[in-house]
């Protein structure tokens, strides 16, 4: 008995520390005041510390008259590169005196029925794929975004987008992607999946660049779009068993239970030791 008691002690002991020390997510509308308190401080502090700025970069950004441009940030307090970028962003904007009234900080979630969401929606329509995403405005216009981490660096990144040079933000197929949502074409059930992976295929960077558009678009119920852009993802990787498998995902959850498994049975062809298949795969033929 005494045994017992000690184990159970102990037990909860190490649960509670775990708990203690587990991140609160941060969602909607934050400031950097947050950033700067614990548990946040931990990662946000040494890597705004630890950044250091091109000075002459910033010597030139600093000339540039930002007085009409602002930047909306979507970031998630629980991913690795929000962690890393967005404290970088903070200390430029800090050091080139950019104004804090406009800044929007915009913290989104990362569970699957709300993936990427906020809770007021503020990211809605404006294809929040990756985070952190950087929005820079001029008035009310887009004029550039850096999208997951800077194509060069953050500085010679907005110095860019500022001077109105030619800029492209990394994940190119994304653009492609809002045009086809914009025309509705996602939407045909007559579109040639592969014909639309040919014209993906050389700017392309991985499996996640796709698969991740199609979750936010899933847990938009656009389930039609996120089938598709699956679908485009499986046709660019054939051997991905990871494809076939969220393509069954949704499958499932537009109710074409055929199709769902046709998908899942390819997956675990590709990959037969994945226990998580072979469970959704038992639980659709039951």
């Amino acid at each position: 008995m005494k045994k017992f008691i000690l184990l159970f002690s102990l037990f909860f002991i190490v649960d509670h520390a775990v708990s203690q020390t587990r991140e609160v997510k941060l969602l909607g509308y934050c400031t950097t005041d947050q950033l700067q308190k614990e548990p946040y401080a931990g990662w946000y502090t040494p890597n705004v510390s630890g950044y250091k700025p091109n000075a002459d970069i910033l010597d030139r950004l600093k000339k540039v008259n930002t007085a009409n441009y602002s930047i909306k940030i979507f970031f998630g307090s629980w991913c690795g590169d929000s962690r890393r970028e967005l404290p970088k962003m903070t200390k430029v904007l800090n050091e080139i005196s950019f104004a804090k009234k406009s800044v929007a900080l915009i913290a989104v979630d990362d569970s699957t029925e709300v993936y990427k969401q906020s809770p007021q929606r503020e990211e809605a329509g404006l294809q929040i794929y990756k985070v952190p995403t950087f929005i820079i405005y001029e008035g009310s216009t887009e004029i550039g975004r850096i999208v997951e981490s800077p194509a060069e660096t953050i500085e010679r990144d907005l110095l860019k987008i500022f001077s109105k040079r030619q800029y492209s933000s990394n994940y190119y197929t994304y653009p492609l992607v809002k045009g086809w949502l914009k025309e509705e074409l996602l939407q045909d059930e007559n579109i040639n999946a592969r014909g639309l992976a040919f014209q993906l295929k050389p700017i392309v960077l991985n499996e996640s660049e796709l698969n991740s558009c199609a979750y936010v678009l899933m847990a938009q119920a656009n389930l039609k779009e996120a089938i598709a852009i699956f679908r485009i993802n499986a046709n660019l990787f054939p051997q991905s068993a990871n494809c076939y498998d969220s393509l069954g995902e949704a499958y499932a959850k537009a109710g074409l239970k055929d199709k769902a498994i046709q998908s899942y049975e390819i997956a675990l062809q590709l990959d037969p030791k994945n226990e998580g298949i072979q469970v959704r795969l038992r639980k659709l033929k039951s």
